[in-house]
């Protein structure tokens, strides 16, 4: 936790803001991905050359593993501002389904990448695997704080009950012209 308070405000300090989206978010969400990346290639490694997976099937699961972590970690950290006003367990868990749609990209491109880097480029494996992971940074980035974490303008029920309100409102300025 003391790492935590010290990386944060380290990042205050840093406070550029580049398309309405704080520097600091962007690396905390950078440094998310760098611990998924270390999932990535553990769970990569740990399926291709212990358990002898193919190659695209270790690539997935690996990804998938790595998307758990992110998740969990984005959340807590990275949006936790966002999830602390959004706590509800379904909240939470319309969180994690966006967040697994919008990483689908990744689980569906990802290994199309390291296949087409090591098959026809003859690029090593894990290489692959990285420049892969690297090249959808910017894309999960720019989705997620769109998507799965963004703060809608009006709550539902903020709305709901200014609707309530609109008849009393109404018969209110019937009553006035009266």
């Amino acid at each position: 936790m003391k790492f935590t308070f010290y990386l944060d405000n380290f990042l205050a300090r840093l406070q550029p803001q580049f398309s309405s989206v704080k520097f600091g978010r962007f690396v905390r969400f950078g440094v998310v991905g760098l611990s998924g990346v270390v999932v990535d290639m553990g769970f990569f490694y740990l399926f291709h050359a212990n358990f002898l997976m193919q190659l695209t099937l270790s690539a997935i699961l690996s990804t998938e593993m790595a998307i758990i972590n992110n998740f969990v970690w984005n959340d807590i950290w990275t949006f936790s501002d966002i999830s602390q006003q959004q706590n509800a367990l379904m909240q939470r868990l319309s969180r994690l389904a966006k967040f697994n749609l919008v990483s689908l990209l990744s689980l569906t491109f990802n290994p199309a990448i390291v296949y087409v880097l090591f098959y026809y480029f003859s690029v090593n494996e894990y290489l692959a695997k990285v420049v892969a992971i690297a090249s959808l940074f910017l894309l999960n980035f720019w989705l997620n704080s769109r998507v799965s974490w963004r703060i809608k303008e009006q709550p539902m029920i903020e709305y709901i009950e200014y609707t309530q309100k609109i008849p009393n409102r109404l018969m209110y300025e019937e009553n006035k012209r009266v």
